[in-house]
């Protein structure tokens, strides 16, 4: 009985997931206008530098996502447009001993 109840609710679960599916898109878009991204080039130099990176820039207000490369020596940071800008990003990297350079 169970297994039929499951059977016949199936279709109806499948159904509502492309409906989900598409207001989770429909919402990206309308936060990608306030994204921005920005690379910097920079002066790591071990592993340690990369976590110290890692571990203080995640915490600053507006950032969405970050990408740091020993090897590339860059940090690549998506962030919200309305809460920091690429100014204060750059100065959040020299606070914490590293060269900030604009990768255009």
């Amino acid at each position: 009985m169970a297994v039929a109840a499951m059977l016949l609710a199936a279709p109806a679960v499948m159904a509502q997931k492309p409906q989900n599916q598409k207001a989770k898109t429909e919402k990206k878009v309308t936060q990608d206008k306030n994204a921005g991204s920005v690379t910097f080039s920079t002066n790591m130099t071990c592993k340690n530098c990369v976590k110290k990176v890692n571990e203080n820039l995640s915490f600053e207000k507006g950032v969405k996502d970050l990408d740091v490369s020993l090897e590339e020596q860059k940090i690549t940071i998506t962030y919200d447009k309305r809460k920091t800008d690429e100014e204060k990003l750059a100065a959040s990297i020299k606070k914490l001993g590293y060269k900030a350079e604009k990768v255009k």
